[in-house]
This record gives structure tokens, sequence and C-alpha cells, in this order.
């Protein structure tokens, strides 16, 4: 049996999703499990389908098993996702690879800047540069070129950005797993009706049909979801929800949330207060060191209620979504492998600690505020 893993939102779940998990199959694994976010994606936004929905869908798209990435981690940037999901993924103590998406398909070059970046050199540099206001984002691609400037352009394409963080963690936690690079099919390639997550959302949002130009499979899910009245169109009401609660935020407030460092906390306030709208809110607020990126996710972590407090260093529970055709061998095998309780249920989670117990709340005070938003639409 060869496990590989897969980090993915599946926001929806498009072409591209489908070629990254026959190609996995393809390079030799048997089994495929999926960490995926749930209510809640990196880019600060709620997701379009549900949690469930979604998961759902990667198991009828050639997923064996489905695990959740918590909150606190899939509302992060790049970084702290990766290492939320690569620990996961490890934790499970079964899984051989890590499969993901790249725009270069070069695991040598992906993995020169993931040394590169780790060096002393690069990480001195990488400091110096946030010091001078520049975003990770910009600090670490300019870091890279000091030490790896053949590999620096890797830092400017998203997924083999999110590739170099994989591999760090994969070094920082001394795991076994190998990683593995699927390039990424693009429009007008042999793939069909490939395209964007993000510009399948856009047409969602604009009333068009989006189920052409998805998997069978995964258009059947959104038909279900659309009938039961589950799909969440538009951000314009999260968007009301989020500057309510930030107009009604002290400074202290803002001190306390994640990302929020180096007196960000006394913009927002200002921001906050002159804002008639999110955008006007995130245009105030930006900084080249604080993006909007970083600013929306610091915006929906005060609507959901996560503190700088609430970051635990690892995810404290492997919780499964949704379970194929694999499943029953999957969690066999970790049954004598995890490093971490597996949960099926919320009556579980009572068994754990204080932290799994804070984590699994913010889980389903995020289900309930998207579910709310919808109903709201």
């Amino acid at each position: 049996m060869q496990i590989a893993g897969i980090v993915a939102e599946y926001n929806p779940f498009h072409y591209g999703h489908a070629h990254h998990v026959a190609a996995t199959r393809r390079a030799g694994a048997s089994h495929i499990v999926c960490v995926m976010s749930g209510s809640f994606v990196q880019r600060g936004e709620a997701a379009v389908l549900n949690k469930w929905a979604r998961a759902r869908t990667a198991i009828a798209c050639g997923a064996d098993l489905v695990m959740e990435l918590p909150l606190t981690w899939s509302l992060s940037p790049a970084h702290r996702f990766a290492d939320g999901a690569v620990f996961l993924l490890d934790a499970l103590g079964c899984a051989d690879t890590i499969s993901f998406g790249s725009e270069c398909g070069d695991i040598a070059q992906i993995g020169k800047a993931a040394h590169g970046l780790a060096s002393n050199e690069a990480q001195a540099a990488l400091h110096a540069y946030i010091k001078q206001g520049k975003s990770y984002a910009a600090a670490a691609e300019e870091a890279l070129r000091t030490v790896a400037p053949d590999c620096a352009g890797v830092l400017t394409s998203a997924n083999d950005t999110l590739g170099v963080e994989y591999l760090s963690a994969l070094t920082r936690l001394g795991s076994n797993m190998q990683p593995l690079a699927i390039p990424r099919v693009t429009i007008n390639s042999a793939v069909p009706r490939v395209a964007r997550a993000e510009i399948l959302r856009e047409a969602m949002r604009a009333g068009e049909n989006i189920a052409p130009l998805l998997p069978e499979e995964s258009a059947a899910v959104l038909r279900e979801e659309i009938a039961a009245e589950r799909v969440l169109y538009s951000v314009r009401t999260t968007e009301k929800l989020l500057l309510a609660r930030l107009c009604t935020m002290r400074t202290e407030e803002f001190a306390l949330l994640p990302e929020v460092r180096e007196g960000l906390e006394n913009r927002l306030y200002r921001a906050a207060r002159g804002a008639q709208t999110l955008g006007e809110f995130l245009d105030s607020a930006k900084t080249r060191r604080f993006t909007r990126a970083s600013l929306r996710r610091i915006a929906m972590d005060a609507l959901l209620g996560i503190r700088a407090e609430d970051w635990h260093e690892r995810p404290p529970y492997l919780h499964v979504l949704a379970m194929g055709k694999g499943a029953p061998e999957i969690l066999r095998a970790a049954r004598k492998t995890a490093r971490l309780p597996i949960i099926h249920t919320a009556a579980q989670i009572q068994k754990l600690d204080a932290a799994a117990q804070n984590t699994f709340a913010l889980e389903r005070r995020a289900e309930e505020l998207r579910k709310l938003a919808c109903e709201s639409f």
C-alpha cells in the first residue's frame, strides 16, 4: 500500500484538481488522503461550499480519505498553513508521499529553494527585509536571491511557493514522507475545460452556471447544494458582518488578534472607524508589510473570535470528514501508527484536552457563521 497525501481547499473541485488526483495515482499511489480546509480558506473568505460537500466531492473524484485542516491553520499565512497540513499527514504515520501541484514541476528546484531559504544567511536577510517593511512573501523572495538566485523565481508562483513551504515543513518535522510535484495544467491544455478556482467563484457570483466546467461528480454535488440553498454565492454578507464587528472593536481587542504586531492595532482601529465598506478598511489599513490578504485574515479572525493565544503550535487531532473505498485500509494502518487521536464525531472531542476542545469549538463557530451567511443572502 502506497499512501499519498494531498493538501487542498477544493473551493470548488475542478478539472485541475481531478488531474492532480489522477496524476498522483499514476505516480504510484494506491491510496490518497486529503487534508482539506474547512469552512474558511486561506485567502480570508468563507468557502463557497461547506466542508462536508467539498469532502464528498473529493471522495467521489478519487480520494480515499478526507481530513480537516483546523481553522487556525487554514486561515493562516502560507508557512503556518503548510506546517499544519504537513504535520497532520505526518502524524497519520502511514503516509509515504505528499503530492502537490507545481507551476515548474521540478522537485529539485523547489527543494533547492526550500534549502536555501532555511539557511542562516537567507533567514537573516529575510528578517532584515521584513524590518524594512516588506511583506513576508516579498521578503522571502529577496532573501532567496541572496543565496540561490537561480531558483528565486520559484517564489513568484503560488503553488511553487506552497511547495517550498511543504518541503520546509518536512525538514522541520524530520518527516520521512517524500515530496511529489505534479505539473499544473493550464487553460487550453490537454485537460478539458480547465479553469482556476478563482475564476469559477467569480462566475458563480455573477450568476453563471459553472457545472459544465466541473467534473460530473463535482457538478452533481454542486447541484445538490444549490437545491438545499447551502451555496455561498456572494461575499457581501460576510463582509457586512466583518465591518460591523471591526467598527465595534477597541484598540486592545485588535492587539489580541493573530498576525497583529508592530503597532498595527492602532492603524486597524483608525481604519475601521473611517470605513464604509470592507474594501475601504483594507485600503486604509494596508502597508507594504501588511497586505490585503493578511488584513482579510485578520478581519476574519476578529469576526470568528480567534485570538493569538488560539494559535497552538500543532493541530491536536485528525478529524475525518469523509471516507471512500480505501479509507478502511488507511485507518487500519493508522490505528497502529497515528500520533494523534483520530476523530469522527463531536462527542469524541470531549475526551481530549482543553486545547483540542477549543480548536474544535472554533471550527463549530466558523461552520455556524458560514451557514448564517448562506441563509442571510
